[in-house]
């Protein structure tokens, strides 16, 4: 009877004991496998950020010294740099020290490649229009328009920097200092992207 009682709690106690052990093992297994999931399963910000970014899209035109000049779909945080490998790369006879390779590509941008035997330019990846860019203006060239001094500059400057590109002209009436009537000054003499 003794031998019967003595049976039944050691594998009692051996079932509780083979639990225990079970249960310490598997547990950090699982608390492990709930945080991958998790982390698998949440986007993080940076990958929501670059897939908005990807998703957007400009039309380049590239010229000049590059193996298959044409028109090409790039992405909006692109640089020039990007848009010529995507080209085919550069030909022998470009002159390099003309292009400003890490400058960010905008929409109906015209890239000029040009060769070592041609002139120098200022500004070689131009675009056809002579009007000021507002999203890559210097303080300088924003004070070349009509109404635009010195301390409104800054201040569409400071706008940029806070805010971002401006997506359209009415986004520059957000600016402290610009309305309506300054805006109209100078509203043809400036081109947005």
């Amino acid at each position: 009877m003794l031998w019967e009682k003595f049976k039944t709690h050691a594998v009692l106690i051996g079932m509780i004991v083979l639990i225990i052990i079970i249960v310490v093992i598997k547990r950090p297994f699982n608390e492990t496998d709930e945080l991958i999931n998790v982390q698998e399963n949440e986007p993080s910000a940076t990958s929501i950020v670059d897939a908005t970014e990807e998703n957007e899209t400009v039309i380049v035109d590239v010229k000049g010294a590059v193996k298959d000049p044409g028109v090409y779909e790039m992405s909006s945080q692109s640089r020039v740099n990007d848009v010529i490998l995507k080209a085919g790369g550069l030909l022998e006879d470009a002159d390099e020290h003309q292009v400003n390779f890490a400058e960010i590509v905008y929409d109906e941008m015209v890239i000029f490649v040009p060769t070592t035997d041609e002139p120098e330019y200022e500004d070689v990846s131009f675009q056809q229009s002579s009007k000021v860019r507002v999203n890559q203006a210097t303080t300088e060239e924003l004070e070349t328009l009509t109404g635009i001094g010195a301390a409104k500059a800054a201040a569409i400057i400071n706008y940029r920097d806070e805010h971002g590109p401006f997506q359209s002209v009415d986004d520059l009436l957000n600016v402290p200092g610009i309305g309506q009537k300054t805006l109209d000054q100078f509203i043809d003499d400036i081109q947005i992207p």
